[in-house]
């Protein structure tokens, strides 16, 4: 039965809210922190931005919904995932994650280049233990859009925690990463005009090739965390434009992996719009022609838990903020062959959001809009969540199967649900991918659309 199994009462109305889970130390009850404003989430982009009427928070709380602390960032902190990336990471080994964030010294000055900071903060005591200036650099100094995508990212390298910045998304990229001391381990600059895509909004961490060191998914361009070295890029000679969404995962049938990507753009003889690659990065199928794909996933509904992709494409001929106002248009394909197919849903595919509930390694959907619902891969409904939004889902907790975190915005509360009766099914052989994705749940888009839930 799928019931609430946490709840979290934070006392304000959400506009906006993201979450991380935080070890409290070894064998204590680990924690649960929000970020969280009255503010809606305001993005960079000109024509999604607008003045923030309240501060972003961080609260802390017990996994079991004792509330430990709230910290306010202040006004010098834009309420907004680019501007203000959150992580949960244990670099000095100690069994506690230090929270990680984007700081301000000069809270007039909201929009600062030269005055920001790394800030990293004890989750035990609410104490700010350690403050690095924020790497500078060309895109810095670019366009709203491009200056303020600022990302936070973590992995290990044979067994050593790596902490990872990021600059750019669009142009000028900047990555660095770094050591239990602090100190800087490698430094990664890809200019604009260089071969190879631009970063996604989501961006796994995991090791792909087996060899003990994490890579970092930063769009279809693989990077290892050990020394920030390129394994590869996708289609590098022919796509230079962003993918909004990367998700790598395995055909259940084979044991084969791949890597699945929905493309904000892209021109040139045969650039196509959705494309599957193979584990070394080389094309597999390629579809759609034209057309923002905004988001995507991928899920086991097939017979035999054959893997269905979806892409959804913005309305084409819309601009500006009216692209996500207007409908949009839906795709599905068999994710290893690329053949089109029309499965059937009770609400449209980007609606639908894939997480396997009961461990069985099929995926159940997250659907509705006024009301949020489970359903079976048949459109059969499984539960009715109220009217939640969906703040992370995945490995939440040390349950079998997958669960959800819900905000029920106008009560200032979060909830997780999840199957009582869910068991360790065939999925659960990626538990520690989908398990340590929770901790980067509070930078980029990896919390949205259930992505880094239906991955692997």
């Amino acid at each position: 039965m799928i019931r609430a199994l946490q709840e979290y009462a934070l006392g304000e109305r959400f506009g906006q809210i993201r979450s991380v889970s935080v070890a409290l130390g070894r064998g204590d009850e680990p924690g649960v922190l929000f970020i969280h404003s009255t503010t809606e989430n305001l993005d960079p982009w000109t024509e999604m931005m607008a003045f923030p009427t309240d501060t972003l928070k961080l609260s802390l709380f017990t996994e079991s919904g004792r509330h430990l602390w709230t910290r306010d960032l202040g006004k010098g902190v834009i309420p907004g995932i680019w501007f203000a990336p959150v992580i949960s990471f244990d670099l000095d080994g100690d069994g506690v994650d230090e929270i990680w964030h984007v700081g301000n010294d000069y809270p007039n000055l909201p929009f600062t280049v030269e005055h920001r900071h790394l800030e990293r903060i004890d989750p035990r005591t609410n104490e700010v233990t350690g403050k690095w200036p924020w790497p500078i650099n060309r895109v810095s100094y670019e366009n709203m859009s491009y200056s303020y995508r600022l990302t936070l990212a973590c992995g290990y390298a044979k067994g050593e925690p790596v902490l990872i910045t990021a600059q750019g998304t669009y142009t000028d990229m900047y990555l660095q990463g770094y050591s239990r001391d602090m100190s800087q381990r490698w430094s990664v600059f890809v200019p604009k005009d260089a071969a190879g895509a631009r970063a996604s909004h989501v961006f796994p961490v995991l090791d792909f090739n087996n060899d003990g060191i994490d890579e970092l998914f930063w769009g279809e361009r693989v990077l290892s965390v050990h020394d920030g070295r390129e394994l590869f890029c996708c289609d590098r000679d022919n796509f230079r434009g962003h993918s909004d969404i990367i998700i790598p995962f395995v055909d259940p049938q084979t044991g084969k992996k791949y890597i699945y990507t929905c493309r904000e753009d892209g021109e040139g003889p045969g650039i196509k719009r959705v494309v599957t690659f193979d584990e070394r990065g080389d094309p597999v199928w390629g579809q759609v022609d034209a057309g923002h794909i905004h988001g995507g996933w991928i899920a086991n509904i097939g017979p035999n838990r054959r893997r269905i992709a979806m892409a959804r494409s913005l309305a084409l001929n819309a601009k500006g903020y009216d692209q996500h106002r207007q409908p949009t248009i839906d795709y599905f394909f068999d994710a290893v062959t690329g053949e089109p197919t029309t499965p059937k849903f009770p609400q449209p595919g980007g609606r639908a959001r894939p997480i396997d509930v009961d461990g069985d390694g099929y995926h159940e959907f997250l659907t509705g809009m006024e009301e949020t619902k489970v359903v079976d891969r048949h459109g059969k409904e499984l539960a009715n969540l109220g009217n939640g939004r969906t703040v992370r889902t995945g490995k939440i907790l040390e349950l079998p199967a997958h669960q959800v975190m819900l905000s029920y915005d106008d009560q200032g509360i979060v909830r997780i649900w999840g199957d009582d009766a869910a068991v360790d099914g065939p999925t659960d052989q990626f538990a520690h991918y989908h398990r340590f994705m929770q901790h980067m749940m509070g930078s980029g888009y990896n919390h949205f659309g259930c992505v880094q839930s239906c991955g692997m």
